[in-house]
């Protein structure tokens, strides 16, 4: 984790290693309507406008940071801060900005990540990311 303890005693990211990153939590299931605007009975997932926030995004998964999860979390990359933020198990992160529909709404199929774990702790919290596969 790239988080310093300043004189005062407070810890704030590393600047050098912190990266712009966007979060979306899940908000519910969202009707899928028909071209005539008819709800059609399927639904699919939800998720709020995202926000933008600083972190600390790990290069790749390492074996130092295994434990912190415990051995059966499959995940990809980790991002650690010391901001308090509302991120669940359910969130979606992108690396670069999230793409909007034209009704205002984010699309999800765009995030980089999924939250697989969070390890919030009085120093920080560490986020283990679960890479997503997106349509080519």
């Amino acid at each position: 984790m790239c988080i310093r303890r300043w004189r005062d005693g407070t810890l704030r990211n590393s600047k050098k290693n912190s990266k712009d990153l966007w979060y979306s939590n899940y908000s519910g299931k969202v009707p899928i309507l028909d071209e005539n605007g008819d709800k059609t009975g399927d639904y699919e997932s939800g998720y709020t406008v995202p926000v933008s926030f600083s972190a600390t995004l790990s290069p790749s998964r390492g074996n130092a940071y295994a434990d912190m999860f415990g051995t059966n979390i499959d995940y990809t990359r980790t991002l650690s801060t010391v901001e308090k933020l509302p991120i669940k198990e359910e969130s979606l992160i992108w690396v670069s900005e999230p793409t909007m529909n034209p009704d205002g709404t984010v699309e999800s199929e765009s995030a980089d990540y999924s939250v697989a774990d969070i390890a919030d702790g009085l120093g920080g919290v560490v986020i283990a990311l679960k890479a997503r596969k997106k349509n080519a």
